[in-house]
C-alpha cells in the first residue's frame, strides 16, 4: 500500500507542478473512467473494497490534494448510500465520474460569474503564478469586453512564459517586471490576482513558491489582493506541521569558478488569509473573517459525513 501511495504522491505533484490542480484531478477522473471502461465486471462488495482501497490511496498522497480528496470521498460516499447495492457498479461510478465532471464545471462557472462582480475596468491587475483559475479569469474578463492591462512579476522562467503565452493569445495587453524589482512600480499597479493549491484549517493558503513575498509587499503597501480558489479545494483536515511544503536539495557547481555548493528548492508557499482583501469562490465573494465562518461550516459538514 505505502508503495502505491509514494508513486502516486510523486506523480500528482509532478502533474500539478505543470498542469495546476484541478486539470490534475480532471486528468484523473478521466483516466479512472477510461480504465473502467475496459475493467470487468464484479460484484457490488468486491467492487466497493476496491474502490475503498483506491479511494484510501489518493486520500493518503503526501501531500494530501483536497480537490482529489474531496471528490473521492464523494464518488465512495454516493455509492455507499445506494440501497441495494448498484447491479452494474462498474457503470454506476462511470457515470458518477461523469457527474462530478459536471459539477466541477459548473464550480468553475460560478467563480467566473462572481469574479464579474470585481472592478477592472481601466485597472493594472498584477499577477505573479501560472494559476489556471486566474487565467481562466482573466480570459473571461476579457471575453465579458472588460478592458485592463496586467503587470506580470516575473519569477521561473517556465512559469512566466505560460502567463506571457496566455495573455498574447487572449489579446491582454501585459508588460513583465521583475518580481524583485516591484517597488519600483507600486503606484503603478491597482490590484493583484493569484490563485492557490488549497486552503488549510490555520487560514493559510498552499500556493506557489516565492507567493509570499509578493503577496507581503503589496499588503504592506495596501494593494487589494484577490485569491480565486474553488470551495471544493479546501483542505478539510486537520493540517501538519509544513505538510504540502516539500523542498529539494541539489549540489551545484559555479559557472566559472570550481566552487561546489547545496541549492535548497521548495515546492510551495504558506500564506495567511488575513493577507487577502477578497478571496473569489464558486459560493460568493468572502473577506478572511467570512472565509473562515464557511471553511468551519464545510470542516463540521465533513467531520460529520466521516463519523457516519
Amino acid at each position: 500500500m505505502q508503495k502505491k501511495i509514494d508513486l502516486l504522491s510523486k506523480l500528482l505533484l509532478e502533474l500539478e507542478a505543470d498542469l495546476g490542480t484541478s486539470d490534475t484531478t480532471l486528468l484523473v477522473l478521466d483516466s479512472l473512467k477510461k480504465s473502467l471502461q475496459h475493467f470487468p465486471s464484479q460484484t457490488s462488495n468486491l467492487f466497493h473494497a476496491q474502490l475503498q482501497e483506491l479511494t484510501n490511496v489518493v486520500c493518503s498522497t503526501t501531500p494530501k490534494f483536497g480537490i482529489l480528496n474531496f471528490y473521492f470521498q464523494k464518488i465512495i460516499t454516493d455509492f455507499e448510500k445506494l440501497s441495494p447495492p448498484p447491479e452494474n457498479p462498474k457503470e454506476f461510478l462511470i457515470q458518477e465520474i461523469k457527474n462530478v465532471v459536471d459539477q466541477i464545471e459548473q464550480n468553475k462557472r460560478k467563480l467566473l460569474e462572481y469574479a464579474e462582480k470585481i472592478d477592472i475596468e481601466g485597472k493594472n491587475i498584477l499577477i505573479h503564478d501560472h494559476s489556471h483559475t486566474v487565467h481562466a479569469v482573466l480570459q473571461h474578463l476579457k471575453a465579458k469586453g472588460r478592458k485592463f492591462k496586467i503587470v506580470i512579476a516575473e519569477q521561473e522562467h517556465d512559469k512566466t512564459q505560460q502567463n506571457i503565452e496566455v495573455l498574447h493569445e487572449t489579446g491582454i495587453p501585459f508588460q513583465v517586471i521583475p518580481a524583485y524589482m516591484l517597488s519600483h512600480v507600486h503606484e503603478n499597479i491597482d490590484m493583484a490576482f493569484f490563485g492557490a493549491l488549497t486552503l488549510k484549517n490555520t487560514m493559510d493558503f498552499v500556493m506557489d513558491p516565492g507567493s509570499h513575498g509578493v503577496i507581503s509587499e503589496l499588503h504592506t503597501t495596501k494593494i487589494p489582493i484577490y485569491c480565486f480558489l474553488k470551495t471544493s479545494k479546501f483542505s478539510l483536515w486537520k493540517s501538519k506541521e509544513r505538510e504540502e511544503v516539500f523542498y529539494h536539495r541539489h549540489t551545484r557547481t559555479h559557472c566559472t569558478k570550481n566552487i561546489e555548493y547545496e541549492r535548497i528548492k521548495y515546492s510551495h508557499d504558506r500564506v495567511p488569509a488575513e493577507f487577502f482583501s477578497t478571496i473569489i469562490t464558486n459560493e460568493g465573494l468572502f473577506t478572511p473573517k467570512q472565509l473562515q465562518n464557511l471553511f468551519k461550516h464545510n470542516f463540521q459538514l465533513q467531520t460529520e459525513k466521516l463519523e457516519k
